[in-house]
């Protein structure tokens, strides 16, 4: 292999990495924090995890969001919704809901976040939704009913809490991923992580204390430090870096494909370092879940002789 082409093979599998490494930090996330949460408190764990993670961007986002600070104005309504959304909103609620329900349950429970996406669009800003994409909403909605009822969508229809809670984040998730798009191009990138992380930590900080007060305190030990240290360093700071570098080598759609790969790398960790088991309900909700996200991305076929088709 001459050195021209390691360069070019190195160049291809480059950004495949580092979404490799972002999915897995964020895998990682859910199944240390279940490893933690009879002694972590949840609120704790997230605001901990938003302060290390606020020091290890700092250098990198005030210099942005300085220049951006007008704009900023402009649209600060919009970026306090992503913040609370996407920063104080959603990791708060998986460290909450990881209290009384298995890793497993949530990570699979990722796996449904595309098509939440095509229903929060739907709901919010009446994006048309097609056929295909309402049957792959429908076939994945059993496949989520089917693990927060724990298999007993027929026999014994109950809903869990936890997976609720579990459910609801993602729902979160979904509505920051669509009202992020309406952020002006000038104020994506680091100014906006730069916003959204300062100010939902800001968020979540009354919350904290008052989690510290009535209920349970941030124990201040090894395993607290590791893992405010984890998941503020890896799944925040850079799992951030190597996402972005990975979209704008390969771009959002073909990078957006490698979020499949948070429910994989969960449950490999879960089984490994927690014991936990698929039953019978996981494998048929996968399946559900699998077989909805088919349907969304099967492409029609677009006869030769006819012009190409806008597919929404």
């Amino acid at each position: 292999m001459t050195e021209k082409t390691r360069n070019i093979a190195s160049i291809v599998w480059l950004p495949i990495l580092l979404a490799v490494i972002a999915t897995m930090s964020w895998a990682g996330n859910i199944t240390l924090s279940k490893m933690v949460n009879a002694t972590i408190p949840p609120i704790g764990l997230a605001f901990w995890r938003w302060t290390v993670a606020s020091l290890v961007l700092a250098p990198f986002v005030i210099r942005p969001m300085r220049r951006q600070w007008p704009l900023f104005k402009r649209h600060i309504k919009l970026v306090l919704l992503l913040a609370l959304f996407g920063v104080a909103g959603y990791n708060t609620l998986v460290y909450i809901a990881l209290e009384n329900t298995l890793s497993t349950n949530v990570v699979i429970l990722q796996s449904s976040s595309p098509l939440m996406i095509l229903l929060v669009q739907f709901l919010l800003f009446r994006h048309t939704t097609t056929y295909r994409q309402a049957l792959a909403i429908c076939v994945s909605a059993i496949g989520v009913l089917l693990i927060i009822t724990k298999g007993q969508l027929v026999t014994d229809f109950s809903l869990g809490n936890s997976e609720m809670i579990a459910l609801f984040a993602i729902l979160v998730w979904a509505t920051y991923s669509v009202l992020v798009q309406k952020l002006p191009a000038d104020l994506k990138g680091l100014p906006m992580l730069g916003y959204t992380v300062f100010i939902g930590n800001l968020m979540l900080l009354p919350f904290y204390l008052g989690e510290s007060l009535l209920f349970e305190t941030m124990p201040i030990s090894k395993e607290s430090i590791a893992i405010s240290l984890y998941t503020g360093i890896f799944a925040s700071g850079i799992a951030f870096f190597c996402w972005n570098a990975a979209v704008q080598r390969m771009g959002a759609a073909t990078t957006g494909q490698f979020m499949h790969l948070i429910p994989v790398f969960g449950l490999i960790f879960s089984m490994l370092l927690l014991g936990e088991k698929l039953l019978q309900y996981h494998y048929l909700g996968i399946a559900f879940i699998v077989a909805g996200i088919v349907i969304a991305n099967i492409k029609p076929a677009v006869k030769a002789d006819s012009a190409p088709q806008n597919r929404y």
